[in-house]
């Protein structure tokens, strides 16, 4: 804990005296870009000897642990590792002490060294992988920052069946995210996340569901409940061909859920997964 205190002060000492040069000099930019890496710097360094302090003393995490408390330890595990291998953030889920990963990397050897590194982690007993090499155009490596790009592949085939199914020109994107965000508010929680960790992230942008839509009392059971609750502004004689082609280009991005989907789905809406298509 000392050699933590004393790390700060000595960076916030150095910060300070090169803030004041920079400010004298009229660099005010450069002495706030400086504050900001100091204080990241810190933290780091601080981190770092609150890790070595926890080593030797001969504390290990509890391999006991699993869910929620396991994710969030192989998250901390891989901040490091991604930004080493500039991937964009994988998502990670875990039951008990199955890990489930879901990505894009660059190469099969950087799915190896997620991999390797996921396996050290305390508690873990098996990884079910679903990495895959090669970015969607929707994302970008952390250091090609956030420019605009377009949009993925898995975005334009739900937007084409949008306007496929009826959606006038310009309302393909609210049409598809009533649709999409309607379908998933349905699901439980973890099959929710499931699916959209599937989803590159602008699509996962428009289909995750707000707390409302996720509510009991907004959940319809039946076909024409669902589709007046996704497209209250759609004449009724439209909304079956729009729901029935977003849903259908929905369940060809997801096949390896369709199934479990279906499974917690009410009837009327089990068939219509099953069986629609985008037009």
């Amino acid at each position: 804990m000392k050699r933590a205190r004393a790390a700060r002060k000595i960076a916030v000492g150095t910060a300070v005296s090169g803030v004041v040069v920079l400010m004298r000099s009229g660099g005010r930019s450069r002495a706030q870009h400086l504050v900001k890496a100091t204080a990241r710097r810190t933290r780091h360094l601080s981190g770092r000897l609150e890790g070595l302090r926890y080593r030797l003393a001969g504390r290990h995490p509890d391999p006991s642990v699993g869910g929620a408390v396991l994710a969030d330890r192989v998250r901390s595990v891989l901040g490091p590792l991604e930004h080493q291998l500039d991937i964009p953030r994988l998502h990670v889920m875990a039951e008990g002490h199955d890990v489930l990963l879901h990505g894009d990397v660059a190469t099969e050897e950087q799915i190896g060294e997620v991999l390797d590194a996921v396996r050290r982690v305390p508690g873990v007993t098996s990884i079910e992988s679903h990495l895959q090499v090669g970015f969607f155009r929707g994302e970008t490596r952390p250091s090609q920052g956030h420019a605009h790009h377009p949009p993925s592949r898995a975005l334009t085939s739900v937007l084409a069946a949008a306007h496929g199914g009826g959606a006038p020109v310009e309302t393909e994107r609210a049409t598809a995210s009533a649709v999409l965000s309607t379908l998933l508010g349905l699901l439980p929680t973890g099959e929710r996340q499931h699916v959209l960790t599937h989803l590159p992230a602008d699509l996962r942008a428009l289909a995750a569901p707000s707390k409302s839509a996720r509510s009991a009392r907004h959940r319809p059971r039946h076909l024409e409940q669902f589709m007046a609750s996704a497209l209250p502004a759609t004449a009724p004689g439209e909304r079956e061909a729009i729901v029935e082609s977003v849903i259908g280009a929905l369940r060809e991005l997801v096949p390896e859920e369709a199934v479990d989907v279906a499974a917690v789905l009410p009837p009327e809406l089990r068939h219509l997964w099953k069986t629609a298509i985008p037009l």
